[in-house]
């Protein structure tokens, strides 16, 4: 009985004792690092770059991949060493039943982990799509700068984040990125209707429901927030980015704007002035603490 549970756990115990190297050689490494008499030469937290919460997300999801295939790849040779440690040290019996059952349960964990992995990846792919449109956006919003506005990105609020805020002249604005795939053939395959009757996308191949809910909730939150904040009524204006896409139509109207984001001065600049510099200022200052919060790496957390 002994000598199989000893058997039994010896691949087990093996496995444990890698892990437990590995975490130690982590924990020298830090100890040492929190010990040197340097470190980062920032001394206030950066600005959430466009997508950071989605980078976030997919930095986790890659995690989430390199762990299950160290995990396909390891139980096999778990199983196996099991096996073996049981006929060796165990003194139990080779036979057809017990080999054909631990064949089972290998493929079984391997069918169920890449079921998994296939859930994840796509998961990955879906998330790592939004983050690129969000850069996009981002990166083009940044023009904006040049001609007096103030971008911000991912602000974190009550129901998740606005994906980017203009400050301009002629207003407030709360951006919504949406990264919708197109067909890779057929005519007309980068032109889409917006259908605010509805509130739909009508594209080339399907349509897709405007989530307006999400919107309003985005408008509605910012809006209270700037007016508290700064102590004067701040309207925010909703607009959906559609990057890469041709608006070929616009039926009926809405309270929200849908935009090509390329090139978008003339939609945020060209238009009357709403805002003085200093609304301007105190508007983005108030959002500047909410987006202030990205520390700097390898920096001693403040007591």
């Amino acid at each position: 009985m002994w000598s199989f549970l000893f058997s039994t756990f010896i691949p087990i115990l093996l496995m444990l004792c890698g892990i437990g190297v590995m975490v130690a050689v982590a924990y020298v490494w830090k100890r040492k690092q929190d010990r040197k008499h340097r470190q980062s030469p920032l001394t206030q937290d950066l600005m959430r770059p466009p997508g950071y919460s989605l980078q976030l997300k997919v930095n986790e999801l890659n995690d989430e991949v390199s762990f299950s295939f160290i995990l396909i790849l390891l139980i096999p040779f778990l199983l196996y060493s099991l096996h073996v440690s049981q006929s060796y040290f165990g003194d139990v019996p080779e036979s057809l039943p017990r080999t054909i059952i631990m064949l089972i349960v290998s493929l079984g964990a391997i069918a169920f982990l890449g079921y998994r992995l296939t859930k994840v990846l796509s998961e990955r792919k879906n998330n790592a799509l939004g983050l690129q449109g969000e850069m996009f956006v981002g990166e083009e919003l940044n023009q904006l700068m040049l001609y007096g506005c103030r971008v911000f990105h991912d602000i974190p609020f009550d129901y998740g984040n606005i994906d980017h805020v203009i400050v301009s002249p002629s207003g407030v604005y709360s951006v919504e990125t949406k990264m919708k795939q197109k067909p890779k053939e057929g005519k007309g395959k980068a032109e889409v209707i917006i259908d605010h009757q509805q509130n739909v996308f009508r594209f080339p191949d399907r349509e897709e429901e405007i989530d307006i809910n999400q919107l309003e909730a985005e408008e509605k939150w910012l809006s209270n927030y700037l007016t508290s904040s700064v102590g004067i009524q701040v309207q925010v204006q909703p607009i959906l980015a559609l990057p890469g896409w041709y608006i070929k139509q616009r039926i009926g109207r809405g309270s929200y704007y849908v935009i090509n984001p390329k090139n978008p001065i003339n939609f945020f600049v060209n238009h009357r002035v709403r805002l003085t510099p200093k609304e301007i200022q105190q508007v983005a200052h108030q959002l500047e603490q909410l987006c202030r919060n990205v520390a700097p790496v390898f920096r001693e957390k403040k007591k």
